[in-house]
Order: structure tokens, then sequence, then C-alpha cells
């Protein structure tokens, strides 16, 4: 089975890894300013065990290339920034079609169940 930096759209953590994604594509960040950001999504990770799945993501990221990282030793203790490549790009375009065929079947949904309640 071929390892993939996003979940599919119906496996866990592909909400979560979506954000990610996007987050870089705004500005390259480090691990723990990733963390504050999700809560823009209402995605509140406490706990050592909640916040290393980000480090999964950014290490599966890594390896998939759709990220790049370099360690910035200017702070104490260094950091690793992660910065979106193209790679990734075309990955979060990919996600933004599944995203509009989602919203797609959820609206065709919501005006069905109008009908009958």
């Amino acid at each position: 089975m071929r390892k993939r930096g996003c979940a599919s759209p119906t496996g866990k953590g592909w909400w979560l890894s979506s954000v990610l994604l996007l987050l870089l594509s705004e500005e390259k960040s480090h691990g723990y300013e990733l963390v504050e950001k999700l809560r823009e999504f209402g995605i509140n990770l406490e706990g050592v065990g909640n916040i290393g799945r980000i480090y999964t993501f950014l290490n599966n990221f890594e390896e998939m290339n759709y990220v790049a990282a370099e360690w910035d030793t200017e702070t104490s203790p260094p950091r690793k920034i992660y910065t979106i490549t193209e790679i990734g790009l075309s990955e979060l375009q990919n996600i933004k079609k599944e995203m509009e065929n989602q919203k797609k079947l959820i609206n065709d949904f919501i005006k069905r169940a109008e009908n009958h309640l």
C-alpha cells in the first residue's frame, strides 16, 4: 500500500493533515506554531500524544516531498522549520478538489433532507 502524506477523504486524520498543508501554504512554520494555528480551525490538540500527531504528519509530508525542512539554530532550542514544496501545493490542489466534491454532496443531502423535515 502506497504511503500518503494525507489520509484518504474518509480516513482518520484527513482533515488535520489537509489543514496542516493549507497552513504551510500560507507561511513556513515550525511544529508548535502549527499547533497554535490549528485552533483557527477548531482543532485543539492537548497533551503530548495529540501534539505528537502533528510531527507524524510533518515527517510523512517530508518523506513524500510535500514539505522541505531546515533547522533554525538561531533559537534555543533549535526548531525545524517546514516549507511547502511544489509537490505539496499540487497535493493541496487535489485536496481542494476533493473538498469541493464533498461540499456538493453535503449540499445535495441538506436540500433533500429539508424536503422531509
